[in-house]
Parts: structure tokens; C-alpha cells; sequence
């Protein structure tokens, strides 16, 4: 229960910053869909957007090699790029967007997550992508998150790692302006059939 409180405080944390208010998000619910996916909701009618954050539970990843979740978002990035409302940084994958996209855009994003696209020039284009903006210091990262570290990786580090992500190892928290019956419904369209992760 722990853990879900942290992963809604984190989320809601972001969330907030595109709010009025936190007082007006409902009590969150969480619930399993049936591959063990973790879904958290809190509601806020008030917000003027719907939200998703996609994270890996830390405690499943805690012997992952320094920076890697970093450079994975970048790899995804490449994907996402043609979506401004989905962006992948800082351990987890963000959707903003008005409720009426909702469920369509949940499920591209889950779709780039399911069968991410690891090539070795997404990956190349990721690295120095990263690299750059590592060398101009033109974002807070995480400690993990250095050129060395980055430097060291490899491709093969990147499918080694996708390959450990599992449902049951993610939590999708769905905030703001969604209702409880409608994000369930998402929720389970876009994530219910996923199971081991596609790599080629």
C-alpha cells in the first residue's frame, strides 16, 4: 500500500502543476487488470485535462544499471516524438491531453511502450540526444544520470533491459478529468492484453 501511496504522490505531484487545486481530486482507487498491471485513478472533474503516468515499480528494478531508464524514455522519445502530449523523462512515461483523446491517445501510448521500437539508430539518435542535453546541463536529472554513465551503455543493455518490463512490474496512475468508469475502461483496452514485451 506503500508504494501506491508514493506512486500517487509522485504522479499527483506533477498533476498538480497543471490544476487549480489538489483538494479537489477525489479519493484515489487502485485496482489489478488481469495480467497484474497496477492502475491507480483519482478524479478531478475541475482539471482542464485528463492525465496518465506510466511508471516501473523501482523496487522490481532496484539492480538496473545507472541511467538506463533514462536512456530507455530517450529511445521511446524517438517514437513519441510525433505526439506532443505523450513524453517520456524522468522514470515514466507522461499523457496530457482533453478528455475527448483520452482513450485514443492512452492507447497509442501504451502501444509505443508495448512494441517500442529498439533499433539501433533509435538508439544512436537517443544516446546523443541525451548526451547533448547531459553536456549543456539544460535538465535536472536524476544522479544516475551522467555521461559516463550513459556512455557505458549499450544497445544490447537497452533490450536486456525492455525485456524485464512486465505488467505486473508497472503502475499506470490516470488523474483529473476522467471519470472512475471511463479510465477503467482505458485502462483495460489499452494494457489488458499486454503481456511479455516484443522484442525483434
Amino acid at each position: 500500500m506503500n508504494t501506491i501511496k508514493n506512486i500517487l504522490l509522485a504522479s499527483t505531484t506533477l498533476l498538480i502543476s497543471f490544476t487549480a487545486s489538489a483538494q479537489s481530486f477525489k479519493e484515489p482507487v487502485a485496482f489489478k487488470l488481469k495480467n497484474e498491471m497496477n492502475i491507480i485513478v483519482s478524479e478531478h472533474a475541475a482539471s482542464p485535462k485528463a492525465y496518465a503516468s506510466f511508471t516501473l515499480d523501482t523496487e522490481q528494478f532496484a539492480g538496473k544499471k545507472n541511467g538506463i531508464v533514462e536512456l530507455f524514455n530517450a529511445v521511446l522519445n524517438e517514437s513519441a516524438a510525433k505526439n506532443a502530449n505523450t513524453s517520456f523523462k524522468d522514470n515514466s512515461g507522461k499523457l496530457a491531453t482533453a478528455n475527448t483523446s483520452f482513450d485514443a491517445e492512452l492507447t497509442e501510448m501504451a502501444a509505443l511502450i508495448q512494441n517500442a521500437a529498439l533499433t539501433q539508430t533509435n538508439f544512436n539518435a537517443a544516446k546523443a540526444k541525451l548526451l547533448l542535453s547531459l553536456r549543456a546541463q539544460d535538465y535536472d536529472y536524476d544522479e544516475t544520470v551522467t555521461e559516463e554513465s550513459i556512455n557505458e551503455l549499450t544497445f544490447a543493455d537497452i533490450k536486456e533491459f525492455y525485456a524485464q518490463i512486465s505488467p505486473e512490474k508497472t503502475f499506470l496512475t490516470i488523474a483529473g478529468n476522467v471519470d472512475l468508469k471511463s479510465a477503467k475502461a482505458s485502462a483495460k483496452k489499452a494494457f489488458e492484453n499486454w503481456g511479455a514485451v516484443n522484442i525483434d
